[in-house]
């Protein structure tokens, strides 16, 4: 019996040495499965849109932006009975969602495919594992809701895995990545159809290897590895461009640690080659999504870009107009699920208090060795991409921001995520002692508390 009881610690005592990325590992596959199982089909954000740019992969469109090869630009295959799927947004807590998915599981896709006219053509990479989903759901013959669940545990399971990479090789702020990781909002987004699952895990990986190299035991690196981030900065890139400011982390890394300054320009050298060139292809993918969305005003029809080039200073004001108007509605929604109606409640308030609990105690030895200038780059880098999320949507979207407008409109908590690790990082207060025992431990059990209640909440609210 004590054989047995020792071999269970010494167990624990491995999986314990990795805790915070198998806890994390654990609770968002369990979670992640349920709540893309319980979500009706299309409900988050934009679902229905990613959903028909997955459908498209599936049935081959595997290169757009650079290459379509299956049609012309601005055109996605789907199937031929796409009006059956009776797509609607679900009011919440009206039962109508159980409905829907009672619905979804009587209809098939039809083997046959039709063409229909899309705006926007992203980039097919961050669509790879939906449409792995679906193209599966059809090789079985699934229904049109086991398809859409198929699709989201595939984007599940892709998002598992970058962020556990990254939980796995980050020397520093591993519980509150993983809270982070663990986020409902994190979660819900990654079991669904929305790229934003592949953008957080790169991003998460991309911090967690900045750090691993600044932070790490390793005393020598070399230009494979900054290949390695300049290759994971070039993805990031491909899917959203803003969130390349988190390129600022390089900065961290000291020279020495390339054998002297020479050396250490020669390796970033090398490594802003796959960034120039996979860069160089989605600035002109952005340049014209970007041109073609913009508002025009006015006899010239001027853009928003122009006035904003003539009006400088008017960016200052739009900036903290928009920051003392929204900043509410950005917390709200971060646990706010569905297509931003289907709230949890009290998590509106304990969730960002909780994550600012463990971001100040989470603290250890390899936390040390941060100095005062690498927070000041840490902020920089959260603060940069935040201004850039704020201004991609107000220059690139018309619809919502007309030219001139006083507040951004259409930024949503969401797309903070993803920097939310640096944040901690800069305000990280050096010499405070974490005397809780068990601290990741106590830290995964609340976090496992709050998703129960945020399955429980989503359930109540869409079926």
């Amino acid at each position: 019996m004590s054989g047995s009881w020792q071999k269970i610690k010494d167990n624990y005592r491995k999986f314990g040495q990795q805790g915070p990325a198998n806890f994390f590992l654990v609770l968002a596959l369990c979670f992640g499965i349920v709540m893309a199982c319980v979500n009706p089909p299309f409900q988050e954000c934009d679902g229905w849109m990613h959903y028909l740019w997955a459908t498209d992969v599936s049935y081959g469109n595997v290169a757009s932006p650079v290459l379509s090869l299956s049609h012309q630009e601005g055109i996605a295959l789907v199937p031929k009975n796409i009006n059956e799927f009776g797509y609607h947004i679900i009011e919440p807590d009206t039962g109508e969602g159980g409905e829907y998915i009672q619905y979804l599981k009587s209809v098939k896709a039809s083997s046959k495919c039709i063409e229909m006219k899309l705006a926007d053509v992203p980039s097919s990479l961050f669509y790879y594992p939906q449409a792995l989903g679906l193209f599966l759901s059809r090789v079985f013959s699934m229904s049109v809701y086991g398809g859409v669940v198929l699709s989201r545990i595939c984007n599940l399971l892709v998002f598992l895995f970058l962020a556990y990479l990254a939980l796995r090789i980050t020397p520093v702020f591993k519980n509150i990545m993983a809270v982070i990781g663990l986020f409902p909002i994190t979660i819900y987004q990654a079991a669904s159809d929305s790229p934003d699952a592949m953008l957080n895990g790169f991003c998460f990986l991309f911090i967690a290897m900045c750090f691993s190299y600044a932070y790490g035991e390793r005393e020598e690196l070399a230009k494979k590895d900054v290949l390695k981030l300049s290759l994971i900065l070039s993805v990031i890139f491909l899917c959203k461009y803003v969130y390349v400011c988190l390129g600022l982390l390089v900065f961290l890394i000291p020279m020495k640690k390339f054998g002297g300054k020479k050396e250490y320009w020669k390796c970033f050298a090398v490594g802003l080659i796959p960034l120039v060139v996979l860069g160089g292809i989605g600035v002109l993918r952005a340049a014209s999504i970007v041109s073609g969305n913009q508002a025009s005003a006015g006899a010239e029809g001027m853009t928003q870009m122009q006035y904003l080039l003539e009006h400088p200073k008017f960016i200052l004001q739009m900036l903290i107009t928009t920051f003392l108007n929204k900043f509410n509605d950005w917390m709200l929604w971060l646990n706010t699920l569905g297509n931003l109606n289907f709230q949890l409640g009290p998590l509106i308030y304990l969730m960002p208090m909780f994550a600012m609990f463990v971001g100040s105690l989470d603290r250890n030895g390899a936390c040390e060795r941060i100095r005062t200038k690498d927070q000041w780059l840490c902020l920089a880098a959260f603060l940069f991409t935040c201004l850039g999320v704020v201004m991609g949507i107000y220059i690139g979207d018309g619809s919502l921001n007309e030219v001139g407008a006083l507040v951004a409109q259409g930024i949503q908590g969401r797309y903070f995520i993803a920097a939310l690790p640096v944040f901690f990082a800069a305000i990280s207060q050096k010499g405070l002692q974490n005397q809780i025992k068990y601290f990741t431990e106590k830290v995964m059990a609340v976090m496992g508390i709050l998703l129960l209640y945020s399955i429980y909440s989503l359930s109540q609210h869409c079926l």
